[in-house]
């Protein structure tokens, strides 16, 4: 029997929560009604014919009502949706502390803050709460914690520490324990069926993944080893960040850039489950369509992974080895600063109007926020000036000119225009000179490096990000100042040139970098060791995970021979059946055979193969045998930038798999250790090879 104190506990906090639920829920209608008469007014009003500036501003404040009404049943909207969820599990844990010289505290932690409106206490604190953090990083004895807004710390004394599972209200049981959180829960976590969706980790975070969640730095870096919570860490920092940086940072100013666009849809809507506004989701491929001015189209991140992962070695392997390293960047950077147009001096008719040698002076500016843009806008700009002092001081002369040629008298209205008409041919030769567009720059730039731009229908998709990456240097596509801060996943696999292009793109923003070298997969590409990353953030505060959760230690031990640095006993020890190893003649009927003897709750199976060529011909022969209509199992194909992460039996090329796990994993055995090693630390529970 649980002590009657907590069951009284959790009985008034359920009773506080489904006050202000049915509080809110009255008041929401009502908000909703008057969000509708707003509108209403405000369309009866736009109606009636304007007369004025102070109807226009009578609009303007109406409309800035309507908004202020939408926002507030937005937020209670919200509100409703948190509470609903509290109901089913309001808390998960409590700590008594003792600050130093004032009396004990019960701490109960839950996925969001609850306050008595009575008292101004608060019956939960949110897990993101300075205070929280004594829960994830101290068992019973001394501890503190520091507050970020005040750069306090407090200290003080744990005399406790209780974890709960509640589940649709009720509490199943209670604990206490010392030191970590209780390897009970977290082994039940850890057991658990995969879901369509990566889950949050509140009520388990350990103190390592604690520590980069709420690291004060502004950016950060954290590595480890497959398994070690590393995308579950960077979702929770950004949602921490939300919380902490309230007043100035919101969900707008937030991008999360993915490995690929099956992996968003894995992490979608983690964030709007811990309490916060969704973040934009984007890859590169996504980022180009949108800014870059080249609008050509281009073969996508797929196209290219499947061409690293297959064996062809053809000069584009080499080529894309090379544009990616910082020996060729340094140089295209340098040739971009050094473009030296040719200048001329500007006539109207007889007259200089400005020198080539002073345009030439104006252009060679080499102040640091110089680029190509402002260099030319600047030279421009001051021809432009010449030309309107130019004809202010000889108006008489210019009119005499334009009535001499055409033999008639002009209207001083109509001199304009033709003078204006000659300036814009000047104006717009010049432009043609000083501003040349992206891919005539990288051609003329890969002639340098003796290279020639593939002629092919569509754009290959280094190339299109290389263009992208010169309107960024030629200040074509400017910096965007509004983003703040920027979480990187499988920073490994993105090479010197993605790095570089977030660096001058986000110019304003802060970084939390997630990466492990051992799944580096493309030598010469990726970033094969983490000093290069420690290079290209030289300020970030650099955080190491040491332990690996996901795979049971089993599979963790049979993955380590892959590669001399992995570690078995830095694996969670959660002990399951050894990888099975199958002599294998037919793959399809070895998949047939193994997919009917896993556990029904094992939601996501993945079979994965070398290469999308491979995938795509298993999913062919898989799909001829596999069974129609109702099945628990779906089979999907994942094999184009449009493929979801779904429950289900999953086909796809081991590249495609980055940052994804599955209760069970199938493949053949390959030669490739890295491979071998990211297949094997892809699953859960069960993992099958075929030899």
């Amino acid at each position: 029997m649980f002590d009657s104190a907590e069951i009284k506990k959790l009985t008034t906090v359920k009773e506080a929560i489904l006050l202000l639920v049915n509080t809110l829920g009255a008041g929401l209608s009502k908000k909703r009604s008057e969000v509708l008469e707003v509108r209403k007014e405000m369309w009866r009003e736009a109606r009636i014919v304007l007369r004025d500036f102070d109807d226009v501003s009578d609009l303007t404040i109406f409309s800035e009502e309507v908004a202020r009404h939408e926002r507030d049943y937005v937020e209670t909207s919200k509100q409703l949706i948190r509470l609903k969820k509290m109901l089913g599990e309001p808390y998960f844990a409590r700590i008594d502390f003792t600050e130093d010289g004032y009396s004990p505290e019960e701490i109960y932690i839950g996925r969001y803050s609850l306050l008595d409106e009575k008292t101004q206490t608060y019956h939960i604190y949110d897990w993101r709460a300075p205070i929280a953090s004594l829960y994830y990083d101290y068992g019973v004895g001394r501890a503190s914690f520091d507050v970020p807004a005040t750069g306090a710390t407090i200290e003080g004394e744990i005399t406790l520490k209780r974890q709960y599972q509640i589940e649709k209200g009720e509490l199943l049981y209670l604990f206490d324990n010392d030191l970590a959180i209780d390897d009970e829960i977290l082994r039940r976590e850890l057991s658990k069926s995969a879901d369509a969706h990566i889950k949050t980790i509140i009520n388990t975070i350990q103190a390592e993944q604690n520590k980069a969640i709420r690291a004060q730095a502004h950016t950060v870096l954290v590595y480890g080893p497959a398994g070690s919570g590393k995308t579950s860490v960077g979702l929770h920092r950004l949602a921490y960040l939300l919380y902490r940086d309230r007043g100035s940072l919101t969900s707008a100013k937030v991008r999360i850039f993915s490995p690929s666009p099956v992996f968003a849809s894995y992490i979608a809507g983690i964030i709007p489950e811990l309490g916060e506004d969704d973040v934009e989701n984007l890859d590169f491929p996504s980022l180009i369509k949108a800014k870059a001015l080249d609008r050509r189209p281009f073969y996508g991140l797929y196209e290219q992974i499947d061409y690293l992962s297959s064996e062809i070695n053809d000069k584009r392997k080499a080529q894309i080895i090379q544009k990616y390293s910082p020996g060729f960047l340094d140089a295209l950077e340098k040739y971009i600063a050094n473009h030296r147009p040719s200048f001329e001096d500007v006539y109207f008719n007889k007259d200089k109007i400005c020198s080539g040698k002073r345009l030439e002076e104006l252009y060679q500016d080499r102040t640091a926020a110089s680029t190509l843009k402002s260099k030319t806008d600047r030279t421009i700009s001051f021809v432009e000036r010449s030309y309107t002092e130019y004809f202010k001081a000889y108006r008489h002369a210019i009119t005499e000119l334009f009535n001499s040629i055409h033999g008639d008298n002009f209207s001083d209205h109509e001199i304009r225009i033709k003078f204006e008409e000659e300036k814009s041919i000047v104006i717009r030769d010049l432009k043609n000179r000083l501003k040349p567009r992206s891919a005539k720059l990288y051609d003329k730039f890969l002639r340098t490096q003796k290279l020639r731009l593939a002629t092919t229908e569509k754009l290959f998709y280094e190339d299109a990000l290389m263009l992208f990456y010169i309107d960024i240097l030629t200040g074509q596509v400017p910096p965007d100042k509004t983003v703040k801060h920027i979480l990187i996943d499988e920073a490994q696999d993105l090479s010197h040139l993605h790095h570089r292009i977030l660096a001058k793109l986000y110019v304003a923003s802060n970084f939390t970098v997630l990466a492990d070298a051992n799944q580096a997969l493309y030598e010469g590409i990726s970033l094969y060791n983490i000093e290069e990353l420690k290079a290209l953030y030289p300020t970030a505060m650099e955080i190491p995970l040491t332990k690996s959760y996901r795979s049971t230690y089993e599979i963790n031990n049979f993955a380590s021979q892959f590669l001399p640095s992995a570690n078995p006993a830095a694996s969670y020890m959660r002990h399951g059946d050894e990888p099975q190893m199958i002599q294998s003649s037919d793959y399809i009927a070895s998949i047939m055979k193994i997919l009917p003897t896993l556990p029904n709750d094992y939601n996501t199976v993945g079979v994965l193969l070398p290469t999308a060529k491979e995938a795509s011909l298993i999913h062919k022969r898989l799909k001829r045998v596999y069974p129609k209509g109702n099945t628990p199992r779906p089979l999907q194909l994942i094999a184009s930038e449009d493929s979801d992460f779904a429950p289900g039996v999953m086909v796809m090329a081991v590249p495609f798999a980055k940052g994804l796990e599955f209760d069970a994993v199938i493949a053949p055995v390959t030669r490739d250790n890295r491979i071998m090693y990211l297949i094997c630390t892809r699953a859960l529970h069960k993992l099958y090879l075929l030899e």
